[in-house]
């Protein structure tokens, strides 16, 4: 807790923004006919999201809002930003999350990861980031940085005739108007254990506060006890974690219907199932372990390779510096690139060359020859794994299949 109100007191707090075009579209949808659904914490979980929207056979005039934490720990947060932006029935809030990610972008436009946001998740996004631009570190941050400007330009709350959408809620002791983004993005128990409405005319549709801490049951929506002058539950807390150990997913209500639609996390984005792990692995691959095991002799060659494909140079002598730095005291001869080939090639120049061996005097010497290797262009294919598998026969259904025809066999 107190590494979290650190974090946040880093931050800048702005008053609550709203889009009143925006609202007025959703609430007009919603007097048509139309569905408007919410959405908890996505957290980089782009498959998961896709089936859910499937799922609810979303329609042009329908719209799914997302109540923010769209990025960090999952394994395709940069998806899920790409796929908001694309598409238009898509709508989000901007939640503590996306707030942090935001004080990565400096005043000049340049890129510095806030290392408070990375120890939260953003390993996750900044290497999802570096996977979709294939390894090209310039694209990856000019990415990055067209979608920080517009995470800090997402409302905080949308208000309408009968609901609210917040990520985190609200603090009872202010009034509603004077609610700051410390508030909105990042209060829990205040808020949820109010044990009065804050607003009698409508519900609070929030997430921020996974379930499995004071729902009834772990992967389950939760309602406030608390009603409404007209029978509805105070609030609703949407978030039931998508990468809770029990029973992770996504839940969506519909906002007219309030009919609850709930898409478990899907098999190839369970990458909690591994022991101790706080983010996806996609953040591995972008020379964060290298920098952290920069210590270990033996494990740097190669990660120096992996860093290399990612768009990092990671000097011989252990130090950060930038690409553009790397670039210019390598043209200068000053740091040559630690690769374990380059490194392996000048090991061997400095030794004295004997004669040209055969294939047949290599192997009787005991010795390797590299060969040319793998050309550039071959690629090996890689499929996506099955969801589920169809089930031809049980073993219940053979055996007495097989004991029967072991008694015919006796008979005979």
């Amino acid at each position: 807790m107190n590494a979290a109100l650190s974090c946040k007191k880093e931050l800048p707090s702005y008053l609550g923004r709203r889009d009143h075009a925006l609202e007025a579209d959703l609430q007009g949808r919603l007097d048509a006919g139309h569905r408007v659904f919410a959405v908890g914490d996505v957290h980089g979980h782009l498959a998961t999201l896709r089936a859910l929207i499937h799922r609810l056979k979303l329609g042009d005039d329908d719209r799914l809002v997302l109540l923010g934490d769209a990025i960090d720990r999952g394994p395709d947060a940069a998806g899920v930003v790409a796929l908001i932006r694309s598409d238009p029935r898509l709508l989000t809030l901007i939640g503590n999350h996306e707030r942090m990610a935001t004080k990565c972008l400096q005043d000049d436009g340049r890129i510095e990861l806030w290392p408070q946001w990375m120890q939260r998740g953003g390993g996750a996004t900044w290497g999802s980031y570096i996977v979709r631009a294939e390894g090209d570190l310039h694209v990856a941050k000019q990415t990055f940085a067209d979608d920080l400007l517009w995470m800090d330009a997402l409302p905080t709350e949308i208000v309408l005739n009968d609901v609210r959408l917040v990520h985190a809620g609200y603090d009872p002791r202010k009034p509603l108007e004077a609610q700051t983004e410390h508030e909105l993005l990042w209060i829990r128990r205040r808020f949820y254990r109010h044990d009065t409405p804050l607003d009698p005319r409508r519900t609070v549709v929030f997430g921020h506060s996974t379930t499995t801490k004071f729902g009834s049951r772990p992967g389950d929506v939760a309602f406030s006890h608390v009603r409404l002058p007209d029978g509805r539950p105070s609030w609703l807390a949407m978030d039931i974690g998508a990468y809770n150990h029990v029973d992770p997913g996504l839940a969506s209500v519909d906002l007219r219907t309030m009919r609850i639609e709930r898409q478990r996390t899907l098999r190839s984005e369970r990458w909690f199932d591994a022991p101790e792990r706080r983010e996806a692995p996609v953040s591995d691959f972008v020379g964060l372990r290298t920098l952290e095991s920069k210590r270990d002799r033996r494990v740097r060659p190669r990660s120096s390779g992996y860093a290399k494909v990612a768009g990092l140079v990671l000097p011989r002598d252990g130090s950060c510096r930038s690409w553009a730095e790397s670039q210019a005291a390598i043209a200068a001869n000053e740091l040559p690139p630690t690769t374990w080939r380059r490194l392996r090639a000048a090991a061997s120049s400095l030794r004295p060359q004997g004669p040209v061996l055969s294939q047949r005097q290599a192997a009787q010497l005991h010795r390797i020859l590299l060969g040319p290797g793998r050309p550039p262009e071959r690629t090996h294919p890689v499929l996506p794994p099955p969801e589920n598998y169809r089930v031809i026969r049980r073993k219940e259904d053979a055996k007495p299949a097989n004991q029967s025809i072991f008694r015919k066999m006796m008979r005979a």
